[in-house]
């Protein structure tokens, strides 16, 4: 079997994939349909301890948008493995080892990953709706080929752009897992191991967070409703700033139009950078060269807004409503804006200056 080295650094692991350590691995091979089905029946067998079965080995195989809907894999090994965009509807993978296995764009509708070893384990714009993934180990991982040539060059589970509604993570260890720009929906993950996660651009509706372990995880950039963070004690996490009250608003937006009208004489720029402003209605509001740098701006109001030269780095505009707004010489790079509405937005080089919209 692979060896499995432990790192210096907490929770990562590296695996060897050597061939000779177990002559009856399927190792580095292009599995077929034909092939799949038969590999699912002796793996099937050894489970029900029927004779002539056997559990499946499979090191750095390409089982990429095969249909593995409703197949036993438990216990089985797909070290390394690839299933970008297969279907595994419905699959069972239950204390299977997956380790630094591939599933980007997979179809994991209702699979069984319980206490599965998923280090290392990737599954950007995987639909993982109802899936299960109870005690499953999804800290860093390095797959190496004989020789200490890298073969992974992702060595945490990532989760990014996962759409994730009624998915199961209770009491997975998660430890610096990647979850940017993911949609969490019903989501339990009571007594996970979440340090150092991260959840930028991320939006979590009625996620469960109860005895979860939150030290270090980012939520700077994430968008949360009311239930989610009364799941989960949130103190040690990084979150955004708190928006500021209504009465305070106002007074930033006078402020603003003031050193604006004043040539920067007086009043005060107005500065949103990192603030949680989901649903704030800034509509037809003056804010040209206002600073939105990092804030999380879902659901939030800018019809006929001026925001020339505003600066929206790496800001979330989720559904954020730009209709006929002013974004002529605003930064807008690293920013998110997804489903957001753009009807009559003006973009470009603002006259009589040389600054254009950047995105």
């Amino acid at each position: 079997m692979s060896e499995e080295t432990p790192s210096r650094r907490s929770g990562e692991a590296r695996m060897q994939v050597d061939a000779s350590r177990d002559p009856q691995a399927i190792v580095g091979r292009r599995i077929g349909s034909e092939a799949l089905k038969k590999l699912a029946e002796l793996n099937l067998r050894y489970l029900k301890g029927i004779p002539n079965g056997w559990c499946v080995v499979m090191k750095d195989c390409d089982l990429s948008g095969l249909d593995l809907r409703g197949l036993n894999f438990s216990q089985a090994h797909f070290i390394a493995c690839s299933f970008e965009n297969a279907n595994l509807e419905d699959a069972r993978f239950q204390g299977a080892n997956l380790f630094s296995a591939n599933f980007d764009g997979a179809n994991l509708t209702r699979t069984d990953f319980g206490q599965a070893d998923l280090r290392g384990a990737c599954f950007e714009n995987a639909e993982m709706t109802d899936a299960r993934l109870e005690g499953a180990d999804l800290r860093r991982g390095v797959v190496i080929r004989a020789g200490n040539q890298i073969k992974s060059n992702r060595e945490h589970s990532t989760f990014r752009n996962a759409i994730m509604r009624g998915t199961r993570l209770t009491d997975c260890k998660l430890l610096d897992a990647d979850f940017e720009g993911a949609s969490l929906s019903g989501v339990n993950l009571q007594g996970a191991d979440l340090r150092g996660a991260n959840f930028a651009g991320a939006e979590l509706t009625g996620v469960i967070f109860a005895g979860a372990n939150l030290s270090d995880a980012d939520f700077r950039r994430a968008i949360m409703d009311e239930a989610t963070s009364a799941h989960g004690d949130m103190m040690r996490a990084t979150k955004a700033r708190r928006a500021p009250g209504p009465e305070r608003l106002k007074r930033m937006l006078d402020n603003h139009l003031v050193w604006i009208q004043t040539s920067e004489r007086q009043g005060e720029r107005a500065d949103f950078s990192h603030m949680d402003l989901s649903r704030t209605d800034f509509s037809r509001s003056v804010l040209a060269s206002a600073i939105f740098r990092g804030a999380i701006l879902a659901d939030a109001s800018f019809h006929g807004a001026i925001l020339a030269a505003a600066d929206f780095r790496d800001a979330i505009l989720l559904r954020a409503d730009l209709t006929r707004a002013d974004l002529r010489g605003a930064d807008l790079r690293g920013a998110s804006l997804k489903d957001s509405i753009q009807t009559g937005v003006r973009m470009g080089e603002m006259q009589g200056v040389k600054l254009a919209t950047r995105t």
